[in-house]
């Protein structure tokens, strides 16, 4: 444990040092050793504070705590453990659907034996003193997005900081999308934090000392077949999507993980977006950023891995089928579903559709009555929706990868 105190103490030093060399280039003037200790305050509120025995002992919980995280499927078009995390950046950027995101993926880390990355996540996201600390000992760090394009201060503390880790050999995931979209279909990918990483990188190559030689972006694709924050995110636009308290969803993880509710998650780890490489064959913004088109070329790669569950093809059709009868006939239902999943197999840039086990429609609409989302007709020959939100929120899934992919 000594060990992990002293490399954040490391990281601290090094990212008040940082801070100090861009103070002085502002203002000709160098912190005082009480400005020094108040900068490291802050920054240590930011920074994660990684906990190797924590992390460990996930290898072991995680069948208990997160019962789906046994029906992962992962396809992975690069080996993890060849990339070389010494002389490059490397920025993980999943798209984002779920609060418990970063946990099913850092399963994914522990049992490939590679590094849990820090990861940005909302200030919002650390309610308490016990959310906090499983967060940061999990690799997360506090970013504060109201102040990261109007406070100078602010994001020169970032900035040190991610610098500074980034020297200490940290790894760094980021969901660009910003908050899972709540509308079910994958969002843009924002350039945020990828800018202030273009400017340290481009700092780093004018360092002869420093041995950084890329950035690797790493694309993620991640879907749930049932998404365990699906009632917050379809409760309504009134309602703000991003106030969870994590603690209790651990308490409750159980329920919302109902074996019989969600089937599968997928995890698809695509090949990595080259800084120099993109740089050497694309043209820059007007601000001479790449950063937003690197987001743009990430996206793209994610969309070409992103499948779709069989469960996500039952909601498309009843939503279409709804929008004409306010009872939906279960023969037409089936047929609909066949047709459906037809044309996507056969399209010539198909897009993966995944069944899970034991996938059946008959099981999954009483599965949607128990939650409330249809309700049968008396012979269970026809349905009343429900809950349309949530209908909608899973047909998109459908949606927005064929219009992606030109279907």
């Amino acid at each position: 444990m000594a060990r992990r105190k002293n490399r954040l103490k490391d990281i601290l030093n090094k990212a008040s040092e940082f801070y100090n060399i861009d103070q002085y280039s502002k203002t000709s003037k160098n912190l005082t050793k009480s400005q020094i200790k108040t900068v490291k305050s802050e920054l240590k509120e930011i920074a994660a504070n990684k906990k190797n025995r924590i992390i460990k002992l996930t290898k072991f919980l995680k069948p208990l705590v997160i019962p789906t995280a046994k029906r992962v499927t992962l396809e992975s078009k690069i080996e993890l453990s060849k990339v070389d995390f010494n002389k490059n950046i490397v920025v993980y950027m999943p798209n984002h659907k779920s609060h418990l995101d970063e946990f099913i993926l850092g399963f994914t880390f522990v049992d490939k034996n590679i590094s849990i990355p820090i990861t940005a996540a909302g200030e919002n996201l650390f309610r308490n003193k016990s959310s906090s600390f499983i967060l940061k000992s999990y690799g997360a760090f506090k970013i504060r997005r109201d102040k990261y394009s109007g406070d100078d201060h602010y994001y020169r503390l970032l900035s040190s900081y991610l610098g500074a880790s980034f020297l200490a050999g940290e790894q760094i995931m980021s969901f660009q999308e910003g908050t899972r979209p709540r509308d079910g279909k994958i969002g843009l990918f924002r350039k945020g934090i990828i800018g202030t990483i273009e400017e340290l990188f481009t700092n780093f190559s004018v360092n002869p000392d420093i041995e950084i030689e890329d950035i690797l972006f790493i694309p993620i694709a991640i879907n749930w077949s049932e998404n365990p924050d699906e009632k917050k995110i379809t409760a309504g636009v009134s309602s703000k999507a991003e106030e969870t308290d994590l603690i209790r969803r651990f308490l409750n993880i159980k329920k919302t993980h109902s074996s019989r509710d969600i089937k599968g998650v997928f995890i698809g780890i695509g090949e990595p977006v080259s800084y120099n490489h993109y740089r050497a064959n694309n043209n820059p913004d007007e601000n001479d950023s790449y950063a937003v088109g690197i987001c743009n070329e990430v996206r793209s790669r994610v969309v070409e891995m992103m499948p779709i569950f069989k469960e996500h093809l039952l909601y498309s059709s009843i939503q279409f089928l709804n929008k004409y009868n306010k009872l939906v006939k279960v023969k037409d239902l089936e047929e609909l579903f066949k047709v459906t999943q037809k044309i996507i197999s056969d399209y010539e840039n198909k897009i993966k559709v995944i069944e899970t086990d034991g996938f059946n429609i008959e099981n999954r609409l009483e599965l949607m009555v128990t939650r409330e989302i249809i309700k049968f007709s008396l012979d269970k020959l026809s349905f009343e929706v429900l809950n349309l939100n949530l209908i909608d929120y899973y047909a998109n899934h459908v949606t927005s990868l064929t219009e992606e992919n030109e279907i």
